[in-house]
């Protein structure tokens, strides 16, 4: 028996635990746990959630200098722990948590943007990300996606990535936007106008929207 299991063996007020895959506690019985206090859950949620936190904040922000990624998903494991108790549905906590992480990335951004005035360089040629096992081509179209994405005001950038990339349903766009389903769609018709106007003038890009056609629905 592991540790994890006599933790919650002696808890005679606890509900049982709904063991999924390999014997691991649900996610709902992660946030629980959490709510508790009991010692192991933090580490589970921690190594449960960080891909995902991860993968959100490298979309969102693209070609932000990822030397700050490390401290970005620091501040959003931080965030979701002070706030675990306000969870309303512990089985919805992917959602929330991509909620929290894009949160996070919409705040760097916003810095991000206020202090572009002090660099002596365009943000277009700020460093990228290490690629080197992506195609070519694959490598060149993002990096005109995410200078396109640079020019979009934090918040429908947020909404774009999230609905688009990520493909968040409806709902956690407006969660993580903090804004009411209706505002989200407003941010996302004009983020998929500015973002598809601009790739229709970019030779590289308007070949992939021809071919995927996907911001026109």
């Amino acid at each position: 028996m592991n540790a994890m299991a006599r933790s919650r063996q002696g808890e005679t007020d606890s509900p049982a635990l709904r063991l999924v895959g390999d014997g691991e506690p649900s996610d709902a019985d992660v946030v629980r746990a959490l709510r508790r206090g009991e010692g192991w859950a933090k580490a589970a949620f921690f190594d449960r959630f960080a891909p995902q936190v991860e993968r959100t904040l490298r979309r969102i922000l693209g070609r932000e200098r990822h030397e700050e990624l490390a401290d970005l998903v620091h501040e959003a494991f931080a965030q979701a722990l002070a706030s675990v108790d306000d969870l309303r549905d512990p089985d919805a906590v992917r959602g929330w948590v991509r909620a929290v992480a894009a949160r996070v990335a919409y705040r760097t951004i916003r810095k991000r943007k206020a202090r572009r005035w002090l660099y002596f360089w365009e943000p277009s040629a700020l460093p990228h990300p290490p690629t080197t096992d992506t195609d070519p081509e694959i490598r060149e179209a993002l990096v005109r996606t995410y200078a396109l994405l640079d020019r979009l005001p934090a918040r429908q950038r947020v909404a774009f990535v999230l609905r688009y990339v990520e493909g968040a349903p409806l709902a956690d766009v407006a969660e993580a936007c903090d804004v009411s389903l209706a505002t989200a769609k407003r941010v996302l018709g004009r983020a998929s106008q500015r973002f598809v106007s601009a790739a229709e003038r970019d030779p590289v890009l308007r070949e992939w929207l021809e071919e995927g056609g996907r911001w026109r629905s």
